[in-house]
């Protein structure tokens, strides 16, 4: 099987991540990846950014250019995979449809509530399939009368495993940038003197004013791969909280805290709720019955145990690593 797959593929992407298992489950073929970083670094940081916001400029040209180069004269594909299609010219896209066999969209992020592209927009109805995790996007999708394939966020089975006993776990972590809500519940946490691990955009003022809570620990904008999954795995609960700038019902936090060994505290939601249990999770209605319940758990190891447990084996064995989600996929794809 003849296989492109045109992404961000530089480490540590979690677009590369996608790929790599891609290859893992299409064995015996050609494997042809166009990585569309090179372009996006050598392009000067201003000019990148108004890539990134506006869909246009030098570093869409770079991208589409290199993408050209990198496309052989008589190429023919059984099956074309872009993932995060943004940035990608739709006469590139038109003519993959014409010397494909399947042509596949795939993105975690939101399409159309937020990563708003014109591009991405006008090549949607070459696609065979796209696939999101957005579940209120998908009529959106519909829209453009392309296939539309729905899957929830998953956990990397590589990188997201407990690093840690239960002996050895501690306080609360959440990493994720800062809104409204996160904000209330960590410095209610941060008030009650229960420790709390943070790392993500905009928790820098926020830490600076508490420089003096020594159970606030701030860890910058960002950590990732495996340092990610080891912070996860040495707090007894992390916070999985969704983002208010778009309608989010659930995220990657949701499968990869209980991925690494520890309780997952969440919101309910019926999308969630579809997936975990009253046992599995702690759930919460509202921000003061969060704060309530982690203060509790905090105590009372002993009850936070086979909550714990029981999440991490709904995940583990319940097919929401990445690799099993992408082969579900790829049978609906070639079925």
């Amino acid at each position: 099987m003849r296989v492109l797959y045109i992404g961000h593929y530089d480490v540590g992407s979690t677009s590369r991540m996608r790929g790599e298992y891609l290859k893992e489950l299409l064995p015996g073929g050609t494997f042809t990846v166009i990585n569309i970083d090179p372009p996006l670094n050598a392009t000067p940081k201003i000019m990148r950014s108004i890539g990134w916001r506006y869909k246009k400029g030098p570093l869409i040209r770079n991208i589409n250019n290199y993408i050209r180069q990198q496309l052989s004269n008589n190429y023919s594909y059984d099956l074309v995979w872009i993932d995060k299609g943004v940035f990608v010219d739709p006469e590139i896209v038109f003519s993959l449809k014409n010397n494909s066999g399947r042509l596949v969209h795939f993105t975690p992020d939101p399409a159309f509530t937020y990563h708003r592209s014109r591009l991405f927009y006008e090549a949607l109805p070459q696609y065979d399939y796209c696939v999101t995790t957005k579940s209120f996007e998908i009529e959106s999708y519909k829209a453009f009368g392309v296939k539309t394939i729905f899957c929830t966020q998953g956990f990397d089975p590589r990188v997201h495993k407990p690093h840690h006993t239960p002996r050895e776990k501690q306080g609360v972590v959440f990493i994720g940038h800062k809104e409204e809500e996160r904000e209330y519940i960590v410095s209610k946490l941060v008030e009650k003197n229960i420790k709390i691990t943070i790392a993500g955009n905009h928790w820098e003022k926020f830490s600076a004013r508490r420089k003096h809570k020594s159970n606030l620990i701030y860890k910058g904008k960002g950590i990732f791969g495996d340092d990610y999954a080891k912070e996860l795995s040495a707090a007894l609960l992390g916070l999985g909280l969704l983002s208010r700038w778009v309608p989010e019902l659930h995220t990657t936090r949701t499968f990869e805290i209980p991925a690494c060994g520890t309780a997952l505290v969440t919101e309910h939601n019926p999308e969630i709720g579809s997936v975990f249990s009253d046992d599995e999770v702690i759930y919460y209605d509202d921000a003061e019955e969060a704060i309530e319940k982690i203060e509790h758990y905090v105590l009372k190891r002993d009850k936070l145990l086979p909550i714990t447990e029981n999440g991490f084996k709904k995940v583990t064995e319940g097919g929401y690593s990445y690799p099993e989600i992408l082969s579900k996929i790829l049978k609906q794809v070639n079925g």
